[in-house]
C-alpha cells in the first residue's frame, strides 16, 4: 500500500489519480466491510466517484486543490457531517442527519480528501470495545473473535484493511490510540490545547477529550495533522508535490531547521529515551505485552539510542480522571440523560450520574491535581526526547467480554482500569503516539498487534513525530512478519 506522501506524489507525477486511489478503496470496502463491520454508512459509490473524478480534472488542469487532494477518508461516526448520517453509535440518534460539518471534518473535506463513510464507534463513544446496538461488533482485522478496541475502532480497522487512507477519531481515555495498538496501526493524540475554532465538545475550552489523525504510518499521521492543526492554503498538486518532495530530500541531507513544519532526521545514538513498561509497579500489564515491549525496548538500545529505566510521577491522575470525565459527560450528555435516560447504555448513564454527583469541591481539586500532574510529567521530560510505555495493558480480547476485569489474575477496580497506561497520559496533557511494535499471542491463540506509545513534550508534537518515525523505521524486523488479514463469514 502507498503512504499519503507516495500518493500524492504519484498523483503529480501522472502515475496514478484519485480516481483509481478511491476506486482501490472503494474495492477493499466490498471485499472487507461485510466481514469487519467497520464502516456502517457509506457514501454512495457514484457520488465518491464523482468527486474523485472533478479531482482528477482539476489536477490535470493545473487547478489549485487542497492538501490531501484526492485521498480516501473515513469520518467517526461522532463527528457530524452534512447530508451524511451521523448516529453517535446511539439508537436515539439512528436517523440524524446533520446540515453541517463538525470542524475537524470541515478541514479535512477542505483539503480535498473522498469522503467515503463513517467509522464505527460505541456509543457516543463511551468504552474501548467498538459495537453498539445500532449497528453491531466491528471486528478485529487480524482476529474475527476479538475487538479492534475503541472509541476510534471502525477507523483503525478501516486503515488496517486499505478501506480508507486518512481517518479521524477522538481521544479521551484512549480512544486514538488503543485501537491503533489493536489494529497495528498509528494514532496521535496531539498535545492537549483548547482551540474553540476545533469545538472539540461542547465545552469548546474543553481539554480533555482531544481530536486527532490516525493512518498506516507515522508519516500518514503527520501530514492528516497538518491539514487538522495547521490548514495551508490550496496550491496545485505539482507544487503540493515538490514542497513534498524537497522534504524528504531535506530530511536525507540533515540539513532541515526547527520550525513548524518538515519533519527532521534523528541519528538513534542522539535519543535519550525513559522507559517502563508497568511503570514502577503501579499499573498491571499483561505478559505477552511485557515481552513484546521488552523486545522494543532491548532492540532500540541495541540500535544506539539511550535508554533509560524511569517513569513519571501520576499520583493523584485516577481520581482526577475519573472527575473530569465525569463533568464532560455531563457537558456533552447531561441534557440527553433528561430526556432519554432510558434508551442510554448503561455505562454512559452511569457516567453522567457520576458527574451530576460531583460537588465543586471535587472539581476543583481535579483541576489543581490535572496541574500538578502536567508539571511533574513536564519535568520529567525536560532532559529527555520521549517517555516509552505500553499503548494497551493487554492484547486484543474477545468480543464477548465487555472489558477485562483482571491482568495477570489481579483483579481491577474500575471497567477502565486496564487503560491506566493510556488516561493518565490524557491527564498530563502531553502529546502521545501510538506505534506498532510487532504481534504477540496468548499460548496457541492468533498473534495480535501490540502498539508501544511514547510521550513527547507539550507543543512539541511535530517533534514526537520525528522521533516516532524514527522508532517506527528501527522496529521494522519485529512488524515484518505481519499476519494476514482475517476472512471469514460476515458479520451479523
Amino acid at each position: 500500500m502507498n503512504t499519503v506522501r507516495q500518493q500524492l506524489v504519484s498523483f503529480a507525477q501522472g502515475s496514478s489519480t484519485p480516481v483509481e486511489a478511491v476506486s482501490r478503496a472503494l474495492a477493499a470496502i466490498t471485499e472487507h466491510n461485510p466481514v469487519y463491520n467497520a464502516l456502517p454508512t457509506l457514501v454512495r459509490a457514484n457520488d465518491a466517484l464523482a468527486a474523485a473524478e472533478r479531482l482528477t480534472a482539476a489536477m490535470h488542469a493545473g487547478e489549485a486543490v487542497g492538501q490531501l487532494a484526492g485521498l480516501p477518508y473515513v469520518a467517526k461516526d461522532t463527528h457530524r457531517t452534512a447530508g451524511l448520517r451521523t448516529t453517535f453509535g446511539s439508537p436515539i440518534f439512528a436517523e440524524h442527519v446533520p446540515t453541517f460539518n463538525d470542524p475537524i471534518v470541515e478541514r479535512l473535506l477542505d483539503a480535498d480528501t473522498v469522503l467515503l463513510g463513517k467509522s464505527n464507534t460505541p456509543e457516543f463513544a463511551a468504552g474501548s470495545q467498538t459495537f453498539n446496538t445500532l449497528f453491531g461488533v466491528t471486528r478485529n482485522p487480524y482476529a474475527l473473535d476479538r475487538t479492534p478496541g475503541g472509541s476510534s475502532g471502525g477507523a483503525a480497522v478501516a486503515l488496517a484493511s486499505g478501506m480508507t487512507m486518512i481517518a479521524d477519531g477522538s481521544d479521551l481515555a484512549a480512544s486514538l490510540r488503543n485501537p491503533a495498538s489493536f489494529c497495528g496501526v498509528v494514532g496521535l493524540r496531539p498535545s492537549s490545547v483548547a482551540d474553540p475554532a476545533l469545538k472539540m465538545s461542547a465545552n469548546a475550552f474543553n481539554t480533555l477529550s482531544m481530536v486527532g489523525p490516525m493512518g498506516r504510518t507515522v508519516d500518514d499521521v503527520r501530514l492528516t495533522w497538518r491539514t487538522i492543526f495547521r490548514p495551508s492554503p490550496r496550491r496545485t498538486i505539482g507544487q503540493w508535490s515538490v514542497e513534498l518532495g524537497e522534504e524528504t530530500a531535506a530530511r536525507h541531507r540533515g540539513s532541515l531547521a526547527r520550525g513548524n513544519a518538515p519533519p527532521r532526521p534523528r541519528d538513534p545514538r542522539s535519543l535519550k529515551v525513559a522507559w517502563s513498561i508497568d511503570a514502577n509497579g503501579r499499573m498491571p500489564v499483561a505478559i505477552p505485552v511485557h515481552r513484546a515491549m521488552r523486545r522494543a525496548i532491548h532492540l532500540l538500545g541495541d540500535a544506539g539510542v539511550t535508554m533509560v529505566e524511569a517513569s513519571p510521577d501520576f499520583a493523584g491522575a485516577d481520581e482526577c480522571f475519573h472527575t473530569l470525565r465525569g463533568l464532560y459527560f455531563v457537558e456533552n450528555y447531561g441534557d440527553l440523560y433528561a430526556t432519554d435516560r432510558h434508551r442510554l447504555k448503561d455505562t454512559v448513564a452511569w457516567n453522567i450520574e457520576f458527574g451530576i454527583d460531583l460537588s465543586a469541591e471535587r472539581i476543583a481539586a481535579a483541576g489543581r491535581v490535572r496541574s500538578e500532574v502536567f508539571a511533574r510529567t513536564a519535568r520529567f521530560l525536560s532532559d529527555i526526547d520521549a517517555w516509552l510505555l505500553p499503548t494497551a495493558q493487554v492484547l486484543p480480547f474477545p468480543h464477548r467480554v465487555p472489558y477485562p476485569t483482571d491482568i495477570n489474575g489481579e483483579t481491577l477496580g474500575t471497567y477502565i482500569d486496564w487503560l491506566k497506561s493510556c488516561y493518565w497520559v490524557t491527564v498530563s496533557g502531553h502529546p502521545a503516539i501510538s506505534i506498532p511494535c510487532g504481534y504477540e499471542s496468548e499460548g496457541n491463540g492468533p498473534r495480535l498487534p501490540v502498539g508501544l506509545q511514547l510521550v513527547g513534550r507539550w507543543g512539541q508534537d511535530e517533534a514526537l513525530l520525528d522521533i516516532a518515525e524514527t522508532l517506527e523505521t528501527l522496529m521494522e524486523p519485529l512488524n515484518a512478519a505481519r499476519p494476514d488479514l482475517a476472512v471469514g463469514a460476515p458479520a451479523g
